[in-house]
């Protein structure tokens, strides 16, 4: 049944965001991995956090899609996100939620040993610290570009133009909290509806994923910035920030001047590294909490 639920739901999820035009073609199966491998999940956590992620980032996206073009040329190209993207702010959550569906697939909280139960629990705050951050990342890009003040680079505090690898803002912090926050509200929702009785019986720790979610996120936000700032490149265009230009693109440019950071990693590999070390931080975290 669980597999008939997965098909149908990463299906309706896919053709509604190709129809939205928020995923490319090869986005479109990139997601339908994720898609698959999450809602296959026979534990409900793993769905909801996947879709307060997917939706509330779709949504943030489009936000005033007019202003954001005039702040990004390549804004309209970069709504839409391709198979690279999907799988960098969805893989590492597929392998978490597979190594949790082989360990306790069908199996009911009340039934393992605490040594189990444990690694329940690490599994759930590696996958909640993984989407913490990159909800938090993408929501402080969408709706951090939109503050009416410039943001500061997080090396220097010196201010930069909006767009800018590595700049902070207030608002983009206050979004990154509140990304990171609705990912913990939906894992909150989700553990609470689903074992009820375990966490009645103390077979489950009570812990406030709200909270963690919102710490979590604001972390990887900040190492995500502090990456930008320093591995990837950020170049001033025609008074525009602009990032991962090619060779090419590079030398038609004669008056391009780099802002900050080195030419040494993509905005996709950012993303991947900071979640990953997201991933890792929250795993040491309920480690020495344990």
């Amino acid at each position: 049944m669980r597999v008939y639920f997965a098909i149908l739901l990463t299906s309706a999820l896919c053709l509604g965001a190709l129809k939205k035009r928020s995923l490319s073609a090869t986005g479109v199966l990139a997601a339908a991995f994720v898609g698959l491998t999450t809602a296959s999940n026979d534990n409900l956590l793993f769905t909801t956090v996947l879709l307060a992620f997917f939706i509330s980032s779709s949504l943030w996206t489009k936000y005033q899609a007019r202003q954001k073009m005039r702040l990004d040329p390549k804004f309209t190209t970069a709504s839409q996100r391709d198979w690279k993207q999907v799988l960098c702010n969805g893989g590492i959550g597929s392998v978490i939620s597979l190594v949790y569906q082989y360990y306790f697939d069908g199996r009911r909280p009340e039934d393992l040993s605490i040594a189990e139960r444990r690694l329940m629990t690490v599994l759930i705050w590696a996958y909640i610290g993984f989407y913490a951050c990159c909800t938090a990342d993408t929501w402080a890009s969408e709706i951090g570009t939109l503050s009416s003040d410039w943001p500061v680079l997080i090396t220097t505090w010196k201010t930069v133009p909006p767009g800018t690898n590595g700049g902070i803002s207030k608002l983009g912090l206050m979004s990154s909290f509140a990304g990171g926050a609705t990912v913990g509200l939906a894992a909150d929702i989700a553990l609470w509806a689903q074992y009820f009785y375990a966490f009645r019986s103390g077979a489950l720790p009570r812990i406030p994923y709200v909270t963690v979610g919102s710490l979590l996120g604001t972390l990887g936000s900040v190492i995500d910035s502090l990456l930008g700032a320093t591995v990837q490149a950020s170049f001033l265009v025609d008074k525009r920030a602009v990032s991962d230009l090619t060779a090419a693109e590079l030398q038609k440019h004669k008056d391009i001047k780099i802002i900050s950071g080195s030419n040494i990693l993509s905005n996709n590999m950012v993303n991947v590294v900071s979640s990953a070390c997201t991933t890792v931080a929250a795993v040491g975290l309920i480690a020495l909490l344990m």
